[in-house]
């Protein structure tokens, strides 16, 4: 999710004051933490977040942020290999000098490199750059990392084809686990983030929320839950299971959309 910012992404890339990054082992948490939790998320969706079946996985989009990534260029051979990154990205640098520059919680995700999607912006933009197979339909970084390390093609001559890239974080494929990472609340009570300003959170979040009984996790969850108007400066716009945008191939479940509604993360359902 982004922090503050009143100008469109693609004007000056916004940044972020970061936290220490909180590896998933060592969050100690307890059931107040748990229902609070809980709590939140069930209220998003309108229905206990126990009862929702199937395999989840969680997308970030940031077009611009995109670009850069391939502007910059970087190593086939980590998508091919399907490894997993994350802070301090020793295996994939550009992508956590990105991320912490374009996004508030993507930046202590663990990316899954091999499950990332890519799509060529244009029709014929991958043909174009040696890379048919990105056109029409979204290929996963397993997949085009291993063309493009047979083929010998530098990712940064993929710019011209302006590829999209849905980012796909690691989670263990149930909806809470997802919506933790989605919101930073993986994290644990370390990563809150305060609801500053209190004024511009959507009216029926900001009364749905009332009931989590943790103020900082409803405080959080309220932050991820402005008007369109607030949230082009402050936090996230909540849609609620409405597809965004340039969406994955699955059914979106919850959905965030930050700044000029030029980026969003998604939790969607893979199958059940």
């Amino acid at each position: 999710m982004t922090g503050s910012r009143a100008v469109p992404l693609s004007v000056h890339r916004r940044t972020m004051p970061l936290v220490p990054q909180f590896a998933l082992p060592g969050v100690v948490v307890g059931p107040e933490w748990e229902k609070a939790l809980e709590d939140g998320f069930s209220a998003l969706l309108g229905k206990p977040v126990g009862d929702v079946a199937g395999e989840h996985a969680v997308f970030h989009c940031c077009p611009d942020m995109s670009a850069e990534l391939f502007d910059e260029g970087f190593p086939a051979r980590p998508f091919a290999e399907g490894v997993v990154v994350g802070a301090p990205f020793a295996e994939l640098p550009v992508l956590g000098e990105l991320l912490a520059g374009w996004d508030l919680v993507a930046p202590h995700w663990a990316v899954d490199l091999g499950g990332t999607l890519f799509r060529a912006g244009e029709d014929g933009g991958g043909g174009e750059v040696g890379v048919p197979e990105l056109d029409g339909r979204w290929v996963s970084g397993r997949e085009l990392g291993g063309l493009l390390v047979e083929r010998g093609i530098d990712a940064g001559e993929l710019a011209d084809a302006y590829p999209q890239v849905l980012l796909r974080a690691r989670v263990d494929g149930t909806l809470l686990d997802a919506l933790r990472t989605a919101t930073g609340l993986h994290r644990g009570p370390d990563g809150l983030v305060g609801l500053s300003p209190a004024h511009g959170v959507a009216a029926e979040w900001d009364r749905a929320l009332d009931a989590v009984g943790h103020a900082g996790v409803r405080d959080h969850l309220k932050h991820l839950c402005r008007t369109e108007d607030s949230a082009r400066a402050h936090g996230a716009h909540y849609l609620g299971a409405r597809e965004p945008w340039d969406a994955p191939p699955h059914e979106a479940v919850a959905t965030w959309r930050m700044g000029e509604a030029q980026s969003w993360t998604a939790v969607v359902r893979l199958r059940g």
